[in-house]
């Protein structure tokens, strides 16, 4: 291009103009539409941020009630298990007395009854004796009685022996002890 014509020159060089013209319109374009692009990501990105910070928000917030609510449950679920607690003591404690008085009236119930059977015993001891004294009492009376009847009927009767004269006696005798 050593040798070129001015002509040539200025529609080499006009050529060239319109060519970063058209680069640069086109350059323009892109950049135009890169911008409006990049304000559309831009707007959108926003819009995102917005919805993350309220959507964080309510994660924060519902967070923080469920905590709330969690320990709100715990507390109340401790308390009843601090109650029912309390009520097993108290009637383990109860159960506990109710046995040791049990134990101690049946003690006393069988210290009555062993004082009871002694009294009884020595009642029949006594009963026994007083019967064995009344028995004895009852032969003793019974030979006075045989001997006097034999001596009077000895003085009567010198004939009639004294089984026959006790017999009658003797038959209402066995029939009032029994």
């Amino acid at each position: 291009m050593d040798i070129a014509l001015p002509e040539d020159k200025i529609k080499y060089l006009d050529a060239q103009t319109k060519s970063l013209e058209l680069q640069l319109a086109h350059r323009v374009e892109e950049s135009a539409s890169a911008i409006v692009e990049y304000e559309s990501m831009k707007t959108s990105m926003d819009d995102a941020m917005q919805q993350y910070a309220h959507e964080k928000e309510m994660t924060i917030g519902l967070t923080r009630d469920m905590t709330r609510q969690y320990k709100g449950m715990q507390d109340d679920l401790l308390n009843k298990i601090n109650s029912r607690e309390k009520v097993i003591q108290e009637l383990t404690d109860a159960l506990n007395a109710t046995k040791a008085e049990n134990q101690i009236a049946m003690e006393m119930k069988d210290e009555i009854i062993r004082e009871k059977d002694e009294y009884i015993k020595k009642l029949n001891d006594k009963m026994e004796g007083i019967c064995s004294n009344f028995a004895s009492m009852l032969r003793g009376a019974l030979y006075q009685m045989k001997e006097r009847i034999e001596v009077q009927s000895a003085y009567y009767n010198d004939n009639v022996p004294i089984q026959q004269l006790m017999s009658g006696e003797e038959f209402n005798y066995k029939s009032t002890v029994k």
